[in-house]
């Protein structure tokens, strides 16, 4: 049995590079357009600083190892890793809306 209830079940990698966007919280980052280049569609993030960045799924951003998910015109779906007081983890789901 793995899912013993160990600590650190559903564990994010701690140990891979950060990306840029990953030093800011969620609610700090605005989308602020919408690309579609070689059939990925990407998010035109821009971070506190004013700094502009393209993501696609499969990029990380946020504070909480968020994973984006997808990215459509209108909004990035991404998957955050919260760790609980008891030391799991568990998944929430968070989007950037496009600033109209």
């Amino acid at each position: 049995e793995l899912r013993s209830g160990r600590p650190g079940v559903n564990q994010p990698d701690l140990d891979r590079p950060k990306e840029a966007l990953e030093e800011f919280p969620l609610e700090g980052l605005k989308m602020v357009g919408y690309l579609f280049q070689k059939k990925v569609g990407h998010a035109v993030i821009r971070d506190p600083n004013g700094m502009l960045h393209r993501v696609k799924a499969g990029n990380h951003v946020g504070m909480n190892f968020g994973l984006i998910q997808k990215v459509t015109e209108t909004e990035v779906i991404i998957k955050e890793m919260v760790q609980d007081s008891g030391g799991d983890w568990s998944e929430r789901m968070s989007s950037l809306q496009l600033l109209e």
